[in-house]
């Protein structure tokens, strides 16, 4: 076999320019290191396939997952946002996760903080057999766990610094299903809201939108305030939505909103309420996820089924497959699911009707 070259912190610090030490700070998760210099090492480090060394030594020593019964599986669930157990969506992902380990008679430990120093002061990184992290995980946390030689699968997550299995919704094909079922009621009039950068989930849904418009010859001018919203209840987030929705129902409201996900797709819809605007007679909401949380006030809302449980189970058996195929290149798998049509959709109506109802 050939020998692999071994990437030093030196070799790093040399291409960014800065010191050795400052390297090491930034890998391990300590402070006193810029934002800017902290990501700049962490892309040359994924670039010169540093952050790799650890998984392929442990690759080349490794030993079968039920070799040592003392050791645990990490579930990284940072609470942050509505990235939590409560949530309709978050919380039937980690129930999932847990039914997936159920059977396995492999221990689990709950991490909720997804800071370096924070980490190594309540694990043992040697206790860990790996990892299956849910939802969005700081950059600096993915490298920690590489440069410690622990496997991880991540759900509804993926980082572009630092390669790894993942597991998804097939958001992009199931957001264009959506859009042609809008299309083929007749809306032409359509607008995204949601904040593609907020999430990959959501880039993927803004990519399928704009994709069926651009194949089907709809002209469309993304409305610049509605993708920027987010899923948050922060009264900045929901006076955006409401002055928006204010302007466009001055001026031209669409037959359509699209909505990043259920979450967003609540807000837009109390919104309209606010202004009077009526659902499905003066314009049509879709979401995305099936929350059963926002169900309960909104029954008539039309969404696609995120699988969210399937996806926890998946992320576990994912994890199982990439311990004993260490040496394996990452995957990317993508669930596919079905839309829920409810009331929340009819054809848009002509200029005679809506003059009719006025």
């Amino acid at each position: 076999m050939a020998k692999i070259k071994k990437i030093t912190m030196q070799e790093i610090a040399d291409k960014v320019g800065v010191s050795k030490y400052a390297v090491s700070k930034a890998l391990s998760g300590k402070p006193g290191i810029s934002a800017s210099t902290r990501e700049k090492i962490f892309e040359v480090a994924s670039q010169l396939g540093y952050l790799d060394q650890k998984l392929i030594k442990r690759t080349m020593n490794h030993q079968e997952p039920d070799a040592d019964d003392e050791k645990m599986i990490g579930i990284l669930f940072p609470n942050i946002r509505s990235q939590n157990r409560d949530s309709g969506y978050w919380g039937r992902i980690l129930e999932g996760v847990f039914r997936g380990l159920e059977s396995s008679g492999i221990g689990s430990v709950l991490i909720t903080d997804d800071s370096p120093r924070n980490f190594h002061k309540i694990m043992r990184p040697e206790g860990l057999l790996g990892i299956i992290g849910i939802g969005l995980i700081e950059t600096s946390m993915l490298v920690h766990l590489r440069n410690e030689g622990i496997p991880f699968v991540l759900v509804d997550h993926e980082d572009e610094l630092v390669s790894s299995d993942s597991v998804f919704m097939n958001n992009y094909d199931l957001l264009r299903k959506q859009v042609k079922y809008l299309i083929g009621k007749g809306h032409t009039d359509v607008q995204f809201v949601g904040d593609w950068r907020f999430a990959r989930s959501f880039a993927d849904r803004w990519n399928g939108f704009k994709s069926v418009l651009a194949e089907s010859g709809i002209p469309y001018t993304p409305n610049e305030s509605l993708i920027r919203v987010k899923p948050t209840n922060d009264q900045e987030n929901l006076d955006l939505i409401l002055s928006t929705l204010a302007e466009l129902q001055s001026s031209s409201l669409p037959t359509s909103f699209v909505c990043a996900n259920d979450k967003i797709a609540s807000h837009v819809w109390r919104a309209m309420r606010q202004l009077g605007i009526r659902v499905p007679e003066d314009t049509c909401v879709t979401g995305f996820d099936h929350d059963a949380e926002i169900m309960l006030e909104f029954p008539e809302l039309s969404t696609v089924n995120a699988e969210s449980e399937a996806l926890g189970i998946k992320g576990v058996e994912m994890l199982f497959w990439r311990l004993a195929n260490l040496h394996m290149p990452h995957e990317k798998l993508l669930l596919q699911s079905d839309l829920i049509i409810k009331g929340s959709i009819a054809p848009p109506r002509t200029a005679g009707e809506k003059q009719h109802s006025v």
